[in-house]
């Protein structure tokens, strides 16, 4: 008997539907947060510290630096709520088809892309 075992592992090679790449990103995104939200969280903290705590803070956010990372995290957080709310719909019960799922996770990683611009707009202009 002879087994058909999977011959190319070149994981670059194989093409994964809209939906996966979806999903995957929906976790990626959950973990950069998780690891924003240190940054967040310290800003806060330090911003309602004191009144030179608060303008430390408003004059670090003045540099690239740190409307890039402002900017990545209202972007990762954007997503993770599109996809979120994408995986809420699903668990209704709908965008389980085949076709429909791919693209629902199509429009969120658009949407996810426009929220990402928005937000640039509305960091730098």
């Amino acid at each position: 008997m002879k087994k058909q075992r999977p011959v190319n592992l070149d994981l670059t090679t194989i093409s994964m539907p809209a939906a996966a790449k979806a999903s995957i990103f929906h976790r990626v995104t959950g973990v950069a947060l998780f690891f924003a939200l240190t940054f967040v969280i310290w800003a806060w903290s330090e911003s309602l510290s004191s009144a030179e705590g608060f303008e430390f803070v408003k004059g670090l956010f003045s540099g690239f630096i740190a409307k890039f990372i402002a900017w990545g995290t209202i972007s990762v957080l954007a997503y993770h709520l599109i996809g979120g709310i994408r995986h809420i719909i699903m668990d209704m019960g709908h965008w389980e088809e085949l076709e429909s799922g791919n693209l629902s996770a199509k429009i969120a990683m658009a949407l996810g892309v426009v929220a990402s611009v928005l937000a640039g707009v509305w960091i730098w202009f």
